[in-house]
């Protein structure tokens, strides 16, 4: 256990590790969570060699899908979000896990770097318009598949967006991923939610405390914790804390799996791909590992 006041159960001991906090507020009318992903977005910006348009929309979508991937129950439950759009980023596919073990890459890595104003990047000119696609495989007959278009390309309000009209969900959604000197030094977001009974007051009292609120990426900055983001947000004395749980970047990619991927090609496809009799490298996407198998390897495959 911890002595720091806003220590949640599950959380690291660290609070600086990336982490999410689930709470509930306003007599459990509104849901609240907050997560830091510093750590999950430089991973992604090395891994990818990203550019600093690319790093904000990847590192925003990443924290995004994690926020709205809380619900998942079961260890094999898994959720794709995919984005589509017209900007040079072209799109990004991101994969959430059970446990908040998260993957993603951009289509395209390096994008021309615009800005709002200094310091504050400019990540719908990189995104454009186009559209938001939630998957959700948790165990039933067909996976869940929601689509909703982009508003903004900022990613935050295309969050918001799709949950109100896919979800039927109200809610607000902070996503923040601050750079210095093209490295991810701050990162992370803010998802509220109302619950089932809310109304009209509790609507009226988050939209007050939404607006004038500091973007979460200065407050990381400020070193608040995902748990005092909460209560800073809310400002509700019986404000509870649910649970905590610590988030990383991590990719199942394996041989095995990429070997499974090529025996799906077909004969005539492993035929021509060996056909040089050089090895063959596969490169999985999500992390950038390599894979190197031998042609006889893959014409013994062909076999079965």
């Amino acid at each position: 256990m911890s002595d720091n006041a806003y220590y949640v159960p599950g959380a690291p001991q660290d609070l600086k590790k990336d982490h999410i906090v689930r709470a509930e507020g306003l007599g459990g009318l509104v849901k609240c969570l907050c997560v830091r992903t510093t750590a999950v977005c430089e991973t992604a910006r090395v891994m990818h060699q990203m550019s600093p348009a690319a790093t904000a929309a990847l590192g925003r979508f990443m924290t995004g899908s994690i926020l709205i991937s809380e619900s998942m129950k079961n260890e094999n439950d898994t959720q794709t979000t995919i984005i589509r759009g017209d900007g040079p980023l072209e799109g990004m596919t991101c994969v959430t896990d059970f446990g908040f073990k998260v993957r993603a890459y951009p289509m395209e890595p390096v994008v021309p770097t615009e800005y709002h104003k200094p310091g504050k990047i400019n990540v719908g000119a990189a995104v454009g318009k186009g559209s938001l696609t939630v998957v959700r495989d948790i165990g039933l007959k067909e996976p869940y598949v929601g689509v909703s278009e982009l508003i903004s390309g900022e990613i935050a309000e295309d969050f918001a967006y799709y949950l109100a009209k896919s979800e039927q969900t109200k809610s607000i959604v902070s996503l923040g991923v601050l750079l210095s000197k093209g490295q991810v030094t701050e990162a992370g977001g803010l998802m509220i939610q109302l619950l089932p009974g809310a109304g009209e007051d509790e609507i009226s009292y988050l939209e007050k405390r939404a607006s004038g609120f500091p973007e979460i990426s200065f407050l990381f900055s400020e070193g608040f914790t995902p748990a005092q983001i909460i209560d800073l947000f809310m400002g509700d004395p019986d404000l509870k804390y649910l649970d905590g749980q610590e988030v990383e970047f991590k990719c199942n990619c394996s041989r095995e799996r990429m070997l499974s991927g090529l025996a799906a090609l077909g004969k005539n496809d492993i035929e021509e791909i060996t056909k040089d009799g050089k090895p063959v490298e596969t490169v999985c996407r999500f992390c950038n590992s390599k894979y190197v198998f031998e042609p006889e390897e893959l014409k013994n495959i062909g076999k079965n």
